[in-house]
């Protein structure tokens, strides 16, 4: 995949928080055991999310994460941007001739243009509740035919 294990661990920990949204905040370990995230990874990438003010942090025996705005006000973009910098792919070349331009000779960048505006569309319209509910959906899915969701 073309984002860091921070940002994937990132999203995955978020759309479970968007998914228990209703359950108040969610403890570290919870989402580490049912996202098969390492702990002390997940606690630093929960720690940026927290700083970025993504999420709010509660401390406590009842305390835990929760989303800081309702999951569809936060998109991909701003997860992915705070560990992969996405907010530069688009000046920075796949093949390191900088900048990336319509003016730099580069023999990919007719390929790789579309495509990079392509992944910038899916993360700025891809909201954490439409994850939520896409995941939703395959997991019926699964049920329908009898496969474990």
């Amino acid at each position: 995949m073309i984002l860091s294990r921070a940002s994937e661990y990132a999203i995955r920990a978020m759309v479970y928080m968007a998914g228990r949204e209703a359950d108040g905040p969610v403890q570290l370990k919870e989402i580490a055991e049912s996202e098969n995230i390492p702990f002390h990874f997940l606690a630093k990438t929960m720690q940026v999310l927290t700083r970025i003010r993504l999420v709010k942090s509660f401390r406590g025996p009842h305390g835990g994460f929760m989303l800081m705005r309702p999951a569809n006000e936060i998109y991909l973009y701003e997860i992915v941007n705070a560990f992969d910098a996405i907010s530069q792919w688009d000046t920075t070349c796949v093949l390191g001739i900088n900048p990336c331009s319509d003016d730099v000779i580069c023999p990919i960048h007719d390929d790789w243009k579309p495509i990079k505006e392509g992944i910038f569309e899916l993360f700025r319209t891809r909201n954490l509740e439409s994850l939520v509910g896409k995941l939703e959906e395959k997991r019926q899915k699964l049920r329908e035919l009898g496969l474990t969701g």
